[in-house]
């Protein structure tokens, strides 16, 4: 379930993540928002993503899953490569205990979009936690994701299904510069667009440009 095309092994990097994370944005509020890799070991916070991403999927909206996850198929699809999660006051401490309710901004994956010769092009899922929307969390974790994919080998970026009435995604992505190549028509049937098909546009980011221009 991690991909269509069963398990994709990453591309190679030298690039340490260590040598990058966790890194800081300063949201609309004045919070700051801290980016760090999520620990699968810590059975509270995994649970809390688990809960948050099933509560994703019953809206309905974001996401062409149908149904809920089982834990297991959740960790298989969005804990399977590399994951992220943006908390804010601080990162996440081994050994502390929170109200990750609270605590969690949002969350993204990253890993390979398709096999072999173009397992360099990555894909990424991200959400938001509703209780904390509209602080431009998601901004913030697109622009890390900008640092963290090349980093970890990656040459570009295709983002499948960005649903034309998903007016936020649309925004983040195309402000951090990410091309719209192509529209995919009559692609889903959304809890919120009752009663009609709605497009998707696919977006694509090369990195190569801009470890060029750096």
């Amino acid at each position: 379930m991690s991909s269509a095309y069963g398990k994709i092994p990453k591309p190679a990097t030298t690039i340490s993540l260590n040598n990058i994370l966790p890194i800081t944005k300063k949201l609309r509020n004045g919070t700051e928002g801290t980016l760090q890799s999520v620990d699968p070991t810590n059975a509270d916070l995994v649970g809390h993503l688990f809960a948050l991403f099933n509560d994703e999927l019953e809206r309905g909206s974001t996401y062409p899953q149908e149904e809920r996850m089982t834990f297991e198929q959740f960790k298989d699809y969005f804990l399977g490569y590399d994951a992220f999660v943006m908390t804010k006051d601080g990162a996440i401490e081994p050994g502390q205990s929170y109200d990750y309710e609270d605590k969690v901004l949002g969350m993204y994956y990253v890993k390979p979009n398709y096999p072999g010769r173009c397992s360099h092009i990555c894909n990424g899922g991200f959400f938001t936690s509703p209780r904390h929307r509209g602080l431009g969390s998601g901004l913030a974790m697109g622009e890390t994701f900008l640092t963290i994919a090349p980093a970890l080998g990656y040459k570009a970026s295709i983002f499948n299904l960005v649903f034309a009435n998903n007016e936020a995604s649309i925004r983040i992505w195309e402000k951090l510069g990410f091309r719209r190549i192509g529209t995919i028509p009559n692609a889903a049937r959304l809890k919120n667009s009752p009663g009609q098909l709605v497009d998707a546009y696919i977006y694509h980011y090369d990195f190569t440009q801009v470890l060029d221009s750096a």
